[in-house]
């Protein structure tokens, strides 16, 4: 039997991308509003993330060409041109909003250390945390390189999985409930929060990325099973994480007012019985953790998705891939720093990933049936049905949600 090399690193920058502000956000609100009875929200996204971010990384790996490559050389130039514009629209507006979220959430991590980052001058108030975090990424994205990114980001996921994992085993939880929220249940009241939690793990930009760096982490065809468990490995770990957040604020509902969540020490609150004074520092550490993870990606899977529009070399030392990844940071900086309140502008973030996701998904599962990409690797039908119910419910639930507008 053929030994399969076991070599981890961009499946788990997919999970540091999806467990950012936004997921710990929603998944604490939920937890706190719900209860347990929105677990298989994550379950199904777990499942969705897997299935698609096998396809994007297969097609990365055997085709050599990212999702962005495959459409500007595969098709007519009016579908392209269309394909383009809703490339954009999802990628770089809906990041631009993701990147705001991801820089709020960093914000609320240190503001516990920091104090509040809020001052006016000249009658305009603003954040400056975020301006100093915006330096950084702006530093990390104009110094960095691939190899110390992906470093980075795998520890930060391991130091996050067993953050959240030891908060959820802290409260103690009732087992029949968690097993019952495994139960899909949907209504009027917590729709917003299903689409939510999917849009935050769901991630369309990270299809773009995952092509990417696939084909740049693996070299050849043979080691695609090698990618395979990377790929699942890490995102059912993603999904440990937010499973452990919800379970953690579902049983402490008692102690905080969904209403009253304005920052960090607010959402630690519900570590109090357990954690006393550390609740807030615990929690803080978390979200910092998950924002400067996530404010990494989104301008890079930008950066890499929009290289097939603006015609540059996806590569970090491309000065074009470059100006991309900061345009993105500088937005999301703006918005995060006249953001009163950043629990809105991350939900708000989540709403709008939800909503583009059946458009990438459509897109990707396209190109995993192209014969002259993939050759005898190709979709068959049962896995193409999976992927038809997937987006199918993406389309539902997306509908769904602009109805509650």
């Amino acid at each position: 039997m053929k030994k399969i090399k076991i070599n981890f690193g961009p499946g788990f920058i997919i999970t540091s991308a999806f467990i950012g502000p936004g997921t710990i956000t929603l998944c604490t609100l939920s937890g706190i509003d719900f209860g347990y009875s929105l677990l298989w929200c994550i379950i199904f996204s777990i499942i969705a993330t897997s299935y698609l971010q096998e396809l994007s990384s297969r097609l990365g790996i055997i085709s050599r060409l990212g999702l962005g490559d495959i459409f500007k050389s595969n098709i007519n130039s009016s579908v392209k041109n269309i394909f383009f514009v809703l490339v954009f629209m999802s990628l770089f507006i809906g990041n631009s909003a993701y990147e705001s979220g991801n820089i709020s959430g960093t914000v609320m991590g240190l503001e516990t250390f920091l104090g509040s980052g809020m001052i006016k001058t000249l009658g305009i108030e603003f954040n400056y945390i975020s301006i100093l975090i915006s330096i950084i990424l702006i530093t990390i994205i104009s110094y960095g390189n691939y190899k110390s990114f992906e470093i980075i980001l795998v520890m930060l996921v391991f130091i996050m999985s067993v953050t959240f994992i030891i908060t959820a085993f802290l409260t103690k939880p009732d087992l029949n409930l968690i097993l019952n929220g495994f139960i899909p249940k949907i209504n009027d009241k917590n729709f917003i929060y299903v689409i939510g939690l999917i849009g935050t793990t769901v991630v369309p930009y990270n299809l773009f990325l995952h092509s990417y760096v696939a084909k740049k982490k693996w070299k050849s065809k043979k080691e695609y099973k090698s990618s395979v468990i990377d790929t699942l490995l890490s995102i059912i770990i993603g999904g440990i994480i937010s499973i452990s957040i919800i379970i953690t604020s579902a049983g402490a509902r008692g102690l905080i007012d969904i209403n009253q969540i304005n920052n960090a020490i607010d959402m630690g609150r519900q570590l109090s019985p357990y954690l006393g004074e550390f609740s807030k520092y615990f929690i803080s550490i978390g979200l910092f953790s998950a924002g400067i993870t996530s404010s990494i990606t989104a301008p890079v899977a930008t950066s890499y998705a929009l290289s097939s529009i603006f015609n540059y070399n996806p590569d970090w030392k491309e000065k074009k891939f470059k100006v991309v990844s900061i345009i993105v940071i500088l937005i999301g900086t703006f918005f995060s720093t006249i953001s009163y309140n950043p629990i809105y502008i991350i939900k708000l973030a989540q709403f709008i990933n939800g909503l583009f996701l059946p458009i990438i998904g459509i897109t990707l599962l396209w190109a995993v049936n192209q014969v002259n990409l993939l050759g005898k690797d190709v979709n068959s039908k049962g896995y193409n049905i999976i992927g038809i119910l997937i987006i199918i419910l993406s389309v539902l639930i997306s509908v769904r949600s602009i109805s509650l507008l």
